[in-house]
């Protein structure tokens, strides 16, 4: 009865030791890193360029047209250019725009910036809800939020 007893602990304790791995735990705080085909079709609006908020109150769009091709509205001229995706790496641009005046303050320079960035843009991190662009060292250079569904 002894003998079977320790077989039956020994039995439990190499089964506790099982080679199944640990479970890793991912914070909950990073972003889900997803291919271009989600992607593709998405309807953006930019929050920030080089972490300030907007100039203005109308909103700048940006959309990923196709797996070649984005368009968007820099705040008083619209904008549409190359795009290309490969993992998590991206590159915008060159754009092309309307050269139309800003009347608005600031508007210009805002929509200036917002061109420089997109040029800069090496990699990207997106979410259900966001789209965040970084340069080459990896810092945020340009933050988006979703568009609603209308």
């Amino acid at each position: 009865m002894r003998s079977i007893i320790s077989i039956l602990l020994i039995t439990i304790v190499l089964a506790g030791c099982g080679s199944t791995p640990a479970a890793t735990i991912q914070p909950t705080n990073a972003p889900t890193i997803v291919d271009e085909a989600a992607l593709i079709g998405s309807r953006w609006n930019v929050l920030t360029i080089n972490g300030k908020p907007l100039v203005g109150s109308k909103p700048l769009p940006f959309v990923i047209e196709s797996a070649s091709q984005v368009s968007g509205d820099g705040g008083c001229n619209g904008y549409g250019g190359g795009i290309t995706i490969d993992g998590t790496t991206i590159r915008i641009g060159p754009l092309v725009s309307t050269l139309m005046a800003c009347a608005e303050p600031g508007i210009q320079d805002q929509e200036t910036a917002l061109h420089q960035q997109f040029e800069q843009v090496r990699i990207y991190q997106h979410t259900e809800t966001h789209l965040t662009l970084l340069d080459a060292e990896g810092s945020v250079i340009i933050t988006m939020v979703r568009q609603p569904v209308p």
